[in-house]
This record gives C-alpha cells, sequence and structure tokens, in this order.
C-alpha cells in the first residue's frame, strides 16, 4: 500500500480518481501541433513519441489523452484511485 506521504501523491485526486484510463501508444496531441511530450501525472517521466533516451512511448491516459500515468505509476496507485480501464480500440 502507497502511503499518504508519497512523494509523487500532489492531490491528483481531484481530477483522477475513478477515472477511465485507456492503455495506449503515446502521440502528439492533435488539438496542439506543438506540443511535443507529455509527463506522468504522478512521477513526472516524459512520454514523446521520438526515440531519445530516458523517455517512454507508452502508458495509460485519460479518454481525451490530456492525462498521462506511466506504468509504475499506474500499478502503484490503480486501487487508490480506483480507475476504470478501457481497451484501446484496435485499427485495421
Amino acid at each position: 500500500m502507497i502511503s499518504d506521504t508519497d512523494w509523487r501523491l500532489n492531490g491528483q485526486e481531484d481530477y483522477l480518481f475513478g477515472v477511465v484510463l485507456i492503455r495506449r501508444a503515446y502521440r502528439r496531441n492533435a488539438s496542439n501541433p506543438d506540443w511535443d511530450h507529455d509527463h506522468c501525472e504522478f512521477c513526472n517521466a516524459k512520454f514523446m513519441t521520438e526515440g531519445v533516451p530516458d523517455v517512454l512511448h507508452e502508458g495509460y491516459s485519460t479518454e481525451d489523452e490530456s492525462r498521462w500515468v506511466c506504468n509504475d505509476c499506474f500499478c502503484d496507485f490503480r486501487e487508490r484511485f480506483q480507475w476504470l480501464i478501457e481497451s484501446a480500440a484496435v485499427s485495421n
């Protein structure tokens, strides 16, 4: 069980408690093409499409892809935040 004093907790309950998360490959936000990355809402790990060292290329996002959570933080906080998991649609 993660402690209430874990350094990664900073009020995310206000906007991430009970939300639907989808495991997917990271992609740039189409509504803001100048923005090339996002960060994990908990540990600040960087998500990018580019193949640079120490970045993540997939994780869990909200349905609108505005919030991202890395796999480690997902595993650590899944129960605490009571996330609902949805499968990403597979294109043919």
